[in-house]
């Protein structure tokens, strides 16, 4: 797979507390938007968003190509591979 060039490349999210991201909108009344990732740019930043190996990201996100994601969305589909049964 070809490297992307550094116009395609997304910088990493910024980690904000969540109590800066909870007071903001509530004071100000108004409905916030979430910035969607690519797939790509969750696995490379994996380690210091949802602490699990870029391979958990990997299994979690299989399926969802092409589509892109919050954090909130992708760390749900990680919490939900990380607790199935495995067979």
């Amino acid at each position: 797979m070809p490297r992307p060039r550094k116009s395609e490349v997304q910088p990493p999210p910024a980690i904000v507390p969540a109590e800066a991201l909870e007071s903001a909108p509530a004071a100000a009344g108004l409905e916030t938007v979430e910035t969607r990732y690519s797939a790509e740019s969750l696995r490379r930043n994996a380690r210091q968003l949802f602490q699990v190996n870029p391979e958990v990201v990997d299994g979690a996100l299989y399926g969802t190509s092409g589509r892109e994601l919050t954090i909130a969305e992708a760390q749900s589909l990680i919490k939900a591979y990380m607790q199935r049964e495995v067979r």
